[in-house]
Parts: structure tokens; sequence; C-alpha cells
């Protein structure tokens, strides 16, 4: 009481806790890197609570942070990370009566360990509980993005300066989490320019346009199943055009639908879910055009025995299916493109990375278009040389009956490896 009366009776000089003289006020920082947490926890006093905890705190701040460690809840995909504390720093910031504030510092670190590509982080405040003040969690990612409705940035500059405008209605966020998208071995690092950085920006779209094409390189997007397709129906070079953008096309939209999924906070389906549902559809729609390719090679090769007919058939695809076959070879996205989007959204780029993930799929299609123009050329090249020794003509006969069986083995391995990694 005596402490009270004190505090009324205090000079209009000193200066009071903006959020009142009983609180005790938390801010938690969340920074995500590839490997690890790291926890920037403020603890900010005021008159009263200052005044109670002092002679436990003062003489051992490191103490205090690993006590307060116990309190701070960081979980990834359920499973509890320990945060060892790294930093400590203790102030005591004049306040009102002759009294001081605290503010007590630390800094902790937690390694991720075994994770999954898409995670999910979840943090909790539980320290004084049961005691009054302004409560408040940021998070972002350093290397990563992050899907949360958690700030990046705080309102309150770490407990220094308070928004007048909440004070009467303190923030009170003791929990959050975010979905972390994590960077895979086929990621290069972008750096995200300035709005106002034209060369910087130029250069990342450059960069994206490679990362791209080196993707598109890489094992899968369907290049066997187009170029087993592209010699069994003796694809033309339109076809071959049509097929390259249509995988481009797909693997965009397949990449924004993911960004979406994250972004809403996954509670339908999680990101990394999603994955084996996507091979799985892709698998079976290959399954279904070699299926069609190989019921056609029987049906000429029927036709051909009772009609003697000598010219040669093909399997031939209409627009339609040719589309879905696109559809099947780019359904599977990216995970470095996704990754690319949600930084530059993590980072308030939001139209930059639609930007770089549509370069990142102009890239794409230039390498597949190459690819399947290339292959045509060949095949129309090694079909002319061949057809000159007659020992290799039933070779060339027989080449579009192999690639539709060649697709049809393809989509079933495709939907198999899904369907294992579904039920596995």
């Amino acid at each position: 009481m005596l402490l009270g009366i004190a505090l009324a009776l205090a000079p209009a000089a000193a200066d009071a806790h903006p959020l009142g003289n009983f609180t005790i006020n938390h801010y938690l920082g969340i920074v995500v890197r590839p490997d690890v947490v790291l926890l920037d926890y403020v603890v900010d006093m005021a008159e009263i609570p200052a005044f109670q905890e002092r002679p436990a705190i003062e003489p051992d701040p490191a103490r205090a942070c690993r006590d307060l460690a116990d309190g701070i809840r960081v979980r990834l995909d359920g499973r509890r990370l320990i945060a060892t504390p790294t930093t400590d720093r203790l102030a005591f910031p004049p306040g009102q009566g002759g009294l001081d504030t605290l503010r007590l510092e630390c800094g902790y670190r937690a390694e991720l360990g075994t994770r999954a590509s898409s995670p999910v982080l979840d943090v909790e405040d539980l320290n004084h509980a049961d005691r009054i003040g302004w409560r408040e969690i940021v998070a972002r990612g350093e290397g990563t993005a992050l899907g949360t409705t958690l700030p990046s940035e705080s309102v309150t500059a770490r407990l220094t300066a308070y928004p007048q405008s909440l004070v009467a209605s303190p923030l009170d966020v003791r929990s959050g989490a975010a979905r972390v998208m994590l960077p895979t071995r086929d990621a290069l690092p972008i750096a995200i320019p300035a709005p106002d950085d034209a060369v910087g920006v130029l250069a990342a779209l450059l960069l994206a346009l490679g990362l791209g094409a080196f993707h598109a390189l890489t094992p899968g997007h369907g290049k066997t199943v187009l170029a087993a397709y592209l010699v069994g129906t003796r694809g033309t070079r339109r076809q071959a055009l049509f097929l390259a953008l249509s995988v481009a096309l797909s693997h965009t939209a397949g990449v924004l639908g993911l960004a979406v999924l994250t972004l809403a906070g996954s509670a339908v389906l999680a990101p990394e879910r999603a994955y084996p549902y996507l091979s799985t559809a892709s698998g079976a729609l290959v399954v279904a055009l070699g299926a069609w390719m190989v019921a056609t090679r029987v049906r000429h090769a029927h036709a051909h025995r009772h009609a003697h007919e000598h010219e040669r058939p093909t399997t031939a695809l209409g627009w339609r299916s040719l589309a879905a076959l696109g559809l099947a070879g780019g359904l599977v996205p990216s995970a470095s493109a996704l990754v690319l989007l949600l930084g530059a959204i993590s980072l308030h780029r939001s139209e930059l990375g639609l930007v770089l993930v549509l370069a990142f799929g102009v890239g794409m299609a230039t390498v597949l278009v190459g690819v399947g123009q290339a292959l045509v050329g060949a095949r129309g090249l090694a079909e002319r040389r061949l057809a000159e020794h007659g020992r290799f003509r039933a070779v060339v006969a027989a080449a579009p009956s192999l690639a539709a069986v060649t697709v049809l083995l393809l989509g079933l391995g495709m939907t198999a490896q899904s369907l294992a990694g579904l039920l596995g």
C-alpha cells in the first residue's frame, strides 16, 4: 500500500510505464532458417513487478533466461524442440516514483533436426500466464518461406514504443503457427530486390529463367513420356511445341495452387501431402493415354492383317489428349519455384513473386520446346537412315508399338510409386 501511495505522489516528470504499473509484457520474435529456429524473447516489467522480481533476476540473468525457456514451447510437426539459451541482457529503465522498470532480453536457438519438406512450426508462450500485459509474437523466414498469420514486424519495436492507439486494448497473442517451406536441393538462391532496384529486378528475372531451364533438365516433367509419345505417334513440330507449353503452364498453375494452400494454413490439405496425390493423378493420366495408344496399335495391326494395308498406321492423339499429356507432365510442381514465390510474398513483393514464377515457367518451356523439336528432328533422321537398310525397316515399323507400350509402362510405374507414398 505504501508503494502504491509513493507511485501516486511521484513527480509528474517521472515516466510511468505506458501500460500501467502492474503489467508484465512479452515479445517473442521468431526467425526460421533452414536448419534452426532463433528466438528473440523480451520481458518488459512495469514498476511493481520489477520491484518484486528484481532480487531474483539481477544476480543471474542467464539463469532467469534458462527458467523462462521452460515456458516457451516450440514444436515442429508436434515434436518439441529444445530452446537453448544463447544470449542474455538485463536493463533497468527508469520508471515512476523513483522505481525502475525491468527489461530482460533472452536469445534462444532450437535445432530443427529431421523434418518434412514443409513442416508446421507451433510456438506458445506460457510464461507469466496469470499476469496482465502486452503479448506479441512475430515470425519471419531467412532462407525459408513462411505461411502464417503472424506478422513479420513488431508494432512495438520489441516493446520499446507502444502504439497509443492500442494501449487501451493491448495485444494478447500467446501462440502461433507457421507452415515452413524449406529450400530443396534443386533450389537456387534468388535475392528479392527492392522495389526501386531495376537492375536487381532484371537480375532476379534472368536468374528465375535460368533456374526454370535448369529445373527442366532434371529428371521428371514427363520428358521420357514426351519422348516416347513423339516417337510413337510420329508427332509433328507443332505437337511438340504444344506439349512443351502445356507442361510449363500446368507446372506454373500447380505452383500457384500450392502457394494458395500454404498461405491458407493448409486446413484442408497440407502442401507436402498434396504431392503424392498430384503424382498419382499424373501417373493415372499417363496410364490412360498409354492404354489408348496400345489399343490403337492393336486395332491397326488387326486391320493390317486383314486388309493388307501397307501404309504406316499412327496413334496420333487429338489436341485434348495432348493437353492431358501436358498436364500429366507438369502436374507436380517444383518445390524450389514454390519457395521462390512464398519468399517474395513474405517480403510483401507478391507481384514480383508471381512474375518470377512466370519467368521460371518460361525457362522450363524454352528447354522443353527445344527438347521436343530435337526429338522430332532426330526421329525423322533416324527413320530415313534406318529405312535405307532393309534389315532395319522392321525396327522402324515396330517403333510406334514399342513407344506405346513404353508410355503405358511408365504410367504404371509412376502410379505405383505414388500410391506407395500415399499408403506408406
